[in-house]
């Protein structure tokens, strides 16, 4: 690595990029939708980030070896994916130096997606974010997101989003509403949905959606049973004194 640095970003140049950040956090939603985007989109693997504190591993995807901490790419579109929990000190290198490499390649937008947990289920999800400038959080309110007005957003995403704003980067964060528990494919369509009105993207959502419903009836049925067997568990109890 060039001049003993702790962290290297390994990617070709790729004019006036747009930069979708997904790394693991609440609910996994960002880390499921940036997976679900190099999928359905057929990006290629087309870079990685490269540091003697990223653990040793490799990832085994389809049979063959991968980077833990990697991007996809197609035409100007990256999507930079993380399999594994990074400590804060590396976030910060890797923010670092992922936005001097935006800088450099004149970047178009950056977009990190994550969740928000809330600890309960409403009808309907909703999405919150916040812009690098007041004219960014006009732009995400006229597309239906709510603004984060105050709070912290932790890991990756929030640094991205600091060190884009301080490089005049066009920098959004979108957290969809979780209820923070489990992986939740619902809360990743939603953050994916309002994606689609920043970034000219065309992919249906459907599948997470089928996997959304698939998880929930499953929850649904655990449900049924543990309710089940409380209330045969029960009328043994009352049996006995009565």
């Amino acid at each position: 690595m060039e001049n003993d640095k702790p962290v290297e970003i390994v990617l070709p140049e790729v004019k006036n990029p747009i930069l979708i950040e997904g790394y693991p956090g609440v609910g996994l939603v960002g880390h499921i939708a940036a997976n679900f985007l190099a999928k359905e989109l057929k990006m290629d693997m087309i870079g990685y980030v490269e540091s003697p504190f990223i653990p040793p591993m490799a990832m085994i995807l389809e049979g063959k070896p991968n980077p833990p901490l990697r991007f996809y790419g197609k035409d100007n579109l990256i999507v930079a994916i993380a399999d594994i929990y990074i400590p804060p000190t590396l976030v910060n290198e890797i923010a670092r130096e992922l936005v001097k490499y935006l800088k450099e390649m004149d970047a178009g937008k950056v977009v990190s997606m994550g969740g928000i947990g809330i600890g309960f289920f409403k009808e309907q999800m909703d999405v919150w974010g916040v812009g690098a400038r007041e004219e960014l959080n006009k732009e995400l309110e006229e597309n239906g997101v709510k603004i984060l007005q105050y709070g912290s957003i932790m890991g990756m995403s929030g640094r991205l989003l600091w060190e884009a704003s301080r490089n005049n980067l066009d920098a959004y964060v979108l957290l969809g509403e979780t209820f923070g528990d489990r992986p939740d494919p619902r809360a990743a369509a939603n953050v994916i949905e309002a994606l689609k009105k920043l970034v000219p993207l065309e992919v249906s959502t459907e599948p997470l959606l089928q996997e959304a419903r698939a998880i929930e009836e499953q929850l649904r049925r655990m449900h049924e049973q543990m309710e089940q067997a409380r209330k045969k568990a029960q009328q043994q109890y009352e049996s006995i004194y009565l």
